[in-house]
């Protein structure tokens, strides 16, 4: 797994000004239900419609659900998003880290890397305007 996350990690350097973290982060397979516990949501039913695929904390781990595998394409685009948060906390400080554009930047940069490997896009134009206009001030 950690050449796979070292190749993610060294393709979101050459498509961001990001430098690459020290360190990969842990992975850890987790249920779905407990995903969105460790994203703040504790309502089943709400948990169920997210569809929640992955979570990044800042202490260095990246959840993914327990049916995440690692040949499949789209779980790969899935983990590069979360790698993109892992990045991100590596290299912005506490004042640039809006949720909203770094949510926005890891779909960007998810959606390119699928563009890529002959995939659609996961973010719709409406979902990134909502997600670029919650960190205007």
């Amino acid at each position: 797994m950690s050449e796979v996350m070292l190749a993610l990690i060294t393709w979101i350097g050459s498509h961001t000004s990001y430098a690459a973290p020290p360190h990969t982060p842990n992975i850890v397979l987790t249920n779905p239900h407990n995903l969105c516990a460790n994203y703040g949501i504790h309502n089943r039913t709400r948990c169920d419609s997210l569809r929640l695929r992955g979570f990044f904390n800042e202490r260095l781990t990246i959840y993914m659900r327990t049916d995440f595998k690692l040949t499949d394409t789209h779980a790969r685009s899935e983990l590069l998003h979360e790698l993109v948060h892992y990045v991100q906390w590596s290299n912005l400080p506490p004042e640039q880290r809006c949720l909203g554009n770094m949510e926005l930047e890891a779909y960007s940069l998810q959606d390119a890397w699928r563009a890529e490997h002959g995939l659609a896009p996961v973010m719709s134009d409406f979902e990134r305007l909502m997600l670029a206009s919650s960190c205007e001030t």
